[in-house]
């Protein structure tokens, strides 16, 4: 197929700027920001003292000292205030770039649907700097096909060419772009979701969300607790069912059908009309057959296949 253009507007990007950028972000967050090559990529959470997340990020070197914060929109403001209080005298900066930085998703069969221009990194959480400035970053895609974010500068006459060029690419819509997410395991919060998971319900982890060898952040007892001293009774799984699915939607099974055994975390709806989703579960719960969304009496859901073994780091 060709290669496919969709905007990716649901995102929004927050820059962290300055000498001691890297220093906030890595004693706030999940990850770790004071080690590894400006070239890759890295998940990232926010979480709250009790270990729930807050947001999550992907985060991209942007130049020296700068990085960007890939996160969706309905939680950016939320995020960017909450980073913003442990600045103190630390020398950085924080604001929402998102008018400035373009996000693109790019999706083709293979590296030979993408121009020279734009030819991708090798490996999934690559960066590749192109020649006029922009970014292009190779997200992790079941199957064969090749899948990016384009990060390119409103403002930058470098870059106008590419963004012509962009511009007459076939349009990739927004749920085909979301489906692919879900197949790939890959769990975004949204405003309906936050505070409601530790990093381990919706598998982030597994995806590279977590370092657990890198000092102290908050909500790491419990990120640490819930890895080494407990049993998870909760993980994320990929379900499909005949109707459509929103973020915060409860999952109920017909074995305990008076309370809820799981969330929706993110969701969208193939060609054919069938409704995706990944959705956080009761591990105990999740292969029985009988769940369904809502209620006991809404949609039947079926259990479909993650790209990574659950409980095995990727």
């Amino acid at each position: 197929m060709p290669l496919l253009c969709c905007p990716l507007d649901q995102l929004s990007l927050l820059r962290v700027s300055g000498p001691q950028g890297a220093d906030l972000l890595h004693a706030q967050l999940s990850q770790d920001f004071q080690h590894g090559p400006p070239e890759q990529a890295r998940l990232a959470a926010l979480l709250n003292p009790q270990g729930r997340m807050l947001a999550d990020f992907i985060a991209v070197q942007l130049a020296p000292q700068q990085i960007g914060l890939l996160l969706d929109s309905s939680i950016a403001t939320a995020a960017l205030q909450r980073l913003s209080m442990f600045v103190l005298r630390l020398k950085c900066t924080l604001e929402d770039a998102s008018a400035q930085w373009m996000r693109r998703g790019l999706l083709g069969d293979t590296a030979n649907d993408y121009p020279a221009s734009l030819t991708p990194p090798e490996q999934p959480w690559s960066v590749r700097r192109l020649e006029n400035g922009a970014l292009l970053l190779r997200l992790p895609q079941v199957g064969s096909g090749v899948r990016c974010v384009l990060l390119t500068e409103r403002d930058q006459p470098a870059q106008a060419a590419l963004q012509a060029q962009l511009a007459a690419l076939p349009a990739l819509s927004p749920s085909q772009w979301a489906l692919q997410d879900l197949r790939a395991g890959l769990p975004h919060l949204t405003a309906a979701t936050q505070q409601l998971f530790v990093p381990q319900m919706i598998n982030f982890e597994l995806i590279g969300g977590v370092n657990f060898k890198k000092g102290c952040y908050p909500g790491q007892e419990v990120v640490a607790r819930s890895q080494y001293r407990g049993t998870l009774k909760r993980r994320m799984y990929l379900v499909s069912g005949p109707a459509a699915m929103q973020p915060g939607q409860e999952l109920v099974h017909a074995t305990d059908p008076g309370q809820p055994c799981g969330v929706v975390v993110n969701a969208a709806v193939d060609d054919a009309g069938l409704g995706w989703a990944l959705a956080e579960l009761k591990i105990a719960l999740a292969e029985q057959p009988g769940l369904h969304l809502g209620s006991v009496d809404g949609p039947e859901l079926k259990l479909g296949a993650l790209p990574y073994a659950l409980g095995t780091p990727d």
